[in-house]
């Protein structure tokens, strides 16, 4: 009884949360910009950046004047707390970020609300923010980014409480003991609007799991872009050809069927390009 009414006031909370989003407009002015691939000189401790989440548009706009403008259709990967510099720091390691060695120590480990935002601009080249958010708007700022995007939020075990209850969540890599474990009200989903195929009322969908060595492939189903890997697919029952992608690396690539309600593993070796 005692977990029905947690659960029951928690979902209560998260609604209040959205409905305050709402309010304010999905604008959020205090905001840190910790890395990722806008070359400024804006110092990782000023909160004076402004963030703005709308179903059309995501707009982060620097205290320098600088404004990046984001699709929210392009956004590949929300992710928050450590998760977070692992998915956005994988774009330091491939030469993406242009802010140099001093920016890019602000990519350590703490505590702190941090929230990645992975996207492709529109050249389809892989873009990447580490934003932090203030203790009294991150949630909200999950909340607006998870609506405008139906992406799902990427996090480990030990920050999975952070995120408000209700919002669809994935596994993050960077866990305890190097496993990862679902947590009960915030379902595995799918890494973006593309990666849950229309199944009718008699077809329960298939999870498909796409891991891959190293992370943060392209995953392609049916030759259309669903996220990076690690990811959730939720697919319709049948055959599905699931492709995985990685610039430097040989493309993976699989046809598999899937029953109704089945659970599928797939772990993609990608091998390096001569």
């Amino acid at each position: 009884m005692r977990n029905f009414v947690w659960q029951v006031t928690a979902l209560v909370l998260c609604l209040l949360l959205v409905v305050q989003v709402a309010a304010q407009g999905n604008t959020f002015d205090k905001v840190r910009y910790n890395g990722g691939t806008i070359a400024t000189k804006i110092s990782h401790d000023d909160w004076d950046n402004r963030l703005t989440v709308t179903s059309d548009l995501i707009t982060f706009a620097l205290k320098d004047g600088q404004s990046i403008t984001i699709l929210p259709s392009k956004v590949t990967s929300l992710s928050y707390g450590q998760e977070a510099h692992r998915r956005v720091g994988t774009a330091v390691a491939i030469g993406v970020f242009s802010l140099g060695i001093g920016a890019l120590s602000a990519l350590h480990k703490t505590k702190l609300h941090f929230i990645g935002i992975n996207y492709v601009d529109k050249d389809d080249k892989k873009q990447g923010l580490l934003l932090q958010g203030d203790k009294g708007n991150f949630r909200a700022i999950l909340v607006a980014l998870q609506g405008a995007t139906g992406v799902p939020v990427a996090v480990g075990d030990k920050d999975r409480n952070e995120v408000p209850v209700g919002i669809p969540t994935t596994r993050g890599a960077e866990v305890a003991g190097g496993e990862s474990k679902e947590t009960p009200g915030q379902p595995v989903a799918s890494p973006g609007p593309q990666a849950t195929s229309p199944v009718g009322p008699s077809q329960a969908p298939a999870t498909v799991d796409v891991t891959s060595t190293p992370d943060s492939a392209d995953i392609y189903v049916d030759g259309s872009f669903v996220g990076d890997t690690p990811a959730a697919l939720k697919l319709k029952p049948g055959k599905h050809a699931i492709r995985v992608s990685l610039k430097g690396y040989v493309d993976w690539s699989r046809e598999i069927p899937v029953e109704s309600g089945s659970e599928v593993h797939l772990t993609a070796p990608l091998q390096k390009q001569n």
